[in-house]
């Protein structure tokens, strides 16, 4: 061990110039720190810090991989530079695919370890830009044209639907703001004073990602002086049956005017659009301040107006654009209306005759009902196109009127429809119809089950017979024999019994006494032995009974 010591010791003793270099160019870098991403529109900023040698001695790379790749990338203008971040545009790369950046410090031919940043989406993570503002001036207006941010890339290209654009405006000379929110790309400020210096920045709004720029540079600009050829002013339009109507005001007499349109959805498509604008023939050159031109010159429903007055070639600015949405002056058909009628109840359906659905929704309908031999008419207003109308009276004619209430969001009706007439049903047919239903069943039901019962009782006496005696017999049979004692009838026959009390005479004791109670006496040479004689044992009833009963005879043995 102190052998090696020593060794060493001579070594660096002899060689320390030597050793001291190579402990330098082996000594391990210290990697970047601190990395960080930052995304404005399509511009990706790449930054990170360092704590190592003087920043002339060492260099940093950076690379690059997504998802969709298996490979790192150098960087494009992150190579070998002296500073401590670079700049790397993402119009070639796909924005929706998860990325990853490393960065690393070199030195001669000695490099740190990578410093990587965790993965992200370029999209979500990207921040908006301000927008591109471009300003035109008249004598009393600021046209405002703005362009989406970024514009030219793909960041947010898909998106300029969404967004909403805050300008805010002053007089250079005075402190007071105004601000204007719009979703146009193009926008014409009035109403502004001639000759007068104008200050205004704007900043884009994204309505989808609740995310804002920053405002735009401060641009100012001076209106023009006051022009010659006054502008149209108070643009209104009406309908009139299947034309419109555009009027205006103008202060000369002497002027012709013409009148153009667009649709509404240039205006929020970014771009100039003056080219866009369509001349209305029947507004061409007019000496009116008005003009009537037919609906189908316009096929959009939302749509904007201008009107410029002129004079040889001296023409003045164009008015202030007025929007128009048809549905405002479009005139509502009466609605179709068919009825359903009950015993006491009309089931009513009413359907827009305008089969276009933006133009069926929400709707509400006023109907009114009647008696048709009365003029009392009842109203009930619903939102629903189906319903119910209750309490009526059974075999009565009805009739029903229908209209549209509003439409939209505009507060207006139509026409009613033609009346319809229906008579309700019947009102005792549906009981009627029950009862005769339930008594039919019922009847059915009993001979049902008596032809079933004789049938069974049939079956039973065929083929399966019991031994026992007829039920008259086995009646008999089956009750207590004193039951069954012979009572006599005056109406029955009965044989007489002779008592013998003597040789000369015999008392008649057997069958229904005399009224007098006396009996009657016979000699011995008419009685006759009728060889009939009765049970003395058997009795019935007390011996106090007041009916007749038969006496038996006593047994004898003589010549009887």
């Amino acid at each position: 061990m102190l052998g090696l010591l020593g060794s060493a010791a001579l070594v660096l003793v002899a060689g320390a110039p030597w050793v001291l270099l190579a402990a330098a160019d082996g000594e391990e870098l210290e990697p970047p720190e601190d990395v960080d991403v930052y995304i404005v529109d399509d511009n990706l900023t790449l930054k990170w810090s360092h704590k190592g040698e003087p920043a002339g001695n060492v260099t940093f790379s950076a690379e690059y991989q997504t998802d969709e790749m298996e490979n790192w990338l150098k960087l494009p203008g992150c190579h070998h530079v002296t500073g401590t971040e670079c700049e790397f545009s993402l119009l070639n790369t796909n924005i929706y695919a998860e990325m990853k950046f490393r960065v690393r410090a070199e030195t001669g031919k000695s490099t740190s370890s990578w410093a990587e940043v965790d993965p992200f989406i370029p999209f979500l993570r990207a921040h908006i830009g301000p927008p591109g503002v471009r300003l035109e001036a008249e004598d009393q207006a600021i046209v405002v044209d703005i362009s989406y941010p970024g514009r030219g890339g793909k960041m947010w290209e898909g998106d300029t639907l969404r967004f909403q654009y805050r300008i805010v405006i002053w007089q250079r000379s005075s402190n007071e703001t105004k601000t204007i929110t719009t979703s146009y790309y193009t926008i014409k400020i009035s109403k502004l004073l001639p000759e007068t210096t104008y200050c205004l920045k704007v900043k884009a709004i994204h309505t989808f990602r609740g995310k804002h720029s920053n405002y735009s540079a401060v641009q100012c600009i001076n209106t023009t002086e006051a022009s010659k050829m006054p502008v149209p002013e108070n643009i209104e339009m009406d309908a009139l049956g299947e034309s419109y109507v555009l009027r205006w005001d103008c202060a000369p007499a002497d002027v012709s005017f013409r009148a153009q349109w667009l649709p509404n959805f240039y205006k929020s498509t970014s771009g100039s659009s003056p080219d866009k604008w369509k001349p209305i023939p029947a507004c061409a050159d007019i000496r009116t301040m008005q003009c009537v031109f037919p609906r189908n010159t316009i096929h959009t429903d939302h749509f904007l107006l201008r009107v410029q007055a002129f004079r040889g070639n001296n023409t003045s600015f164009w008015s202030e654009e007025k929007l128009i949405n048809s549905q405002k002056y479009t005139k509502i058909p009466p609605p179709i209306v068919a009825v359903t009628p009950t015993r006491d109840s009309l089931l009513v359906y009413v359907s827009c005759q305008d089969h276009s659905l933006s133009k069926c929704r929400k709707l509400t309908y006023e109907v009114v009902f009647w008696d048709k031999t009365s003029n009392t008419k009842r109203r009930v207003v619903k939102e629903s196109p189906e319903f119910t109308i209750e309490n009526l009276q059974p075999q009565t004619v009805y009739c029903v009127q229908a209209r549209v209430l509003s439409f939209a969001t505009w507060n207006k009706s139509s026409d009613f429809s033609d009346a319809l007439c229906d008579a309700t049903r019947p009102g005792n047919s549906s009981s009627m119809n029950w009862i005769l239903t339930v008594l039919g069943t019922l009847f059915f039901s009993a001979l049902a089950l008596y032809a079933g019962k004789n049938l069974v009782k049939c079956l039973n006496s065929e083929f399966f017979s019991s031994p026992k005696p007829p039920p008259s017999i086995d009646e008999v049979f089956s009750e207590p024999p004193s039951k069954y004692l012979l009572f006599l009838t005056p109406e029955e026959h009965t044989e007489r019994c002779f008592i013998i009390e003597n040789t000369g005479t015999v008392a008649v004791t057997g069958g229904n006494p005399s009224p007098e109670g006396e009996h009657r006496k016979y000699t011995s040479q008419s009685s006759q032995d009728s060889g009939n004689y009765s049970n003395e044992e058997e009795s019935t009833g007390s011996e106090n009974s007041q009916g007749l009963r038969p006496q038996g005879c006593p047994e004898h043995s003589g010549p009887f």
